[in-house]
């Protein structure tokens, strides 16, 4: 399959997205959204879906070790549900449990501040999300 990847990094109040190229070879931050909910969130995603030719979509799902899923898990789950309802682009899910914090760790190597932008966070967390599903479906 061609086409762009985007990948969903999703919070309470922002998501951060990131984008592959059309030959899926780059992840890049794309933006952060400002959500209110949900609903809101998906219908800001259908927008960037469709100006961006978006194909397949990816949401990093925070996975912990152990069978018992945790709050944040359980709302994601309920995210990607309604994404896959409203879109009919295939939606695939990936462990992100650690992209945040390695996006924290990116800026603080650019040597910027995680508190000047916030949504730099989600966006990077996303690229990672990203990055690793295309080398994980890719090889």
């Amino acid at each position: 399959m061609q086409g762009r990847i985007l990948a969903i990094d999703p919070g309470g109040r922002r998501v951060g997205l990131a984008l592959s190229d059309p030959l899926r070879i780059i992840a890049s931050p794309h933006k952060t959204l400002l959500i209110k909910d949900n609903e809101d969130a998906v219908m800001q995603i259908q927008e960037v879906v469709e100006r961006e030719a978006v194909s397949e979509i990816v949401v990093g799902m925070p996975l912990r070790p152990g069978s018992e899923k945790s709050e944040q898990a359980k709302r994601v789950e309920v995210f990607v549900e309604l994404l896959t309802n409203k879109l009919d682009q295939p939606v695939h899910t990936i462990d992100e449990s650690y992209s945040s914090v390695e996006a924290e760790a990116s800026l603080h190597q650019m040597g910027k501040k995680v508190g000047d932008d916030k949504g730099a966070v989600d966006r990077i967390a996303a690229a990672i999300i990203l990055k690793q599903y295309l080398q994980e479906t890719q090889g």
